[in-house]
């Protein structure tokens, strides 16, 4: 399962627990980078990643151990490739059209 997660801040993280914080998602990351296709930070603060998990309990998992997302408001959008999907709503597309009005 692929989806989309972006996290932006919705609550200011107490200036004496950023440290622990940073040190926390960093681990984070070394711990979870192969299930990450790409992962980014945001210039004004939040960050995404492109996770690749085996199902929604795992992702769940994943959301839940980054420290940042306890002070995000994350959201989640699962995805399927660019080329596939077009091809699922052509192919949706045309079975309608195929019905008799």
């Amino acid at each position: 399962m692929r989806a989309l997660v972006i996290g932006t801040p919705q609550f200011q993280i107490p200036p004496d627990q950023l440290p622990g914080i940073v040190d926390g998602a960093l681990s984070w990351y070394e711990r979870h980078q192969e299930k990450l296709d790409a992962f980014g930070s945001f210039p004004g603060g939040g960050g995404f990643g492109i996770v690749n998990a085996a199902d929604e309990a795992e992702l769940n998992q994943l959301i839940i151990e980054m420290p940042f997302s306890w002070f995000s408001n994350v959201e989640v959008r699962p995805f399927v490739a660019g080329v596939e999907g077009l091809q699922q709503l052509k192919q949706a597309v045309d079975a309608m059209a195929a019905v008799p009005a």
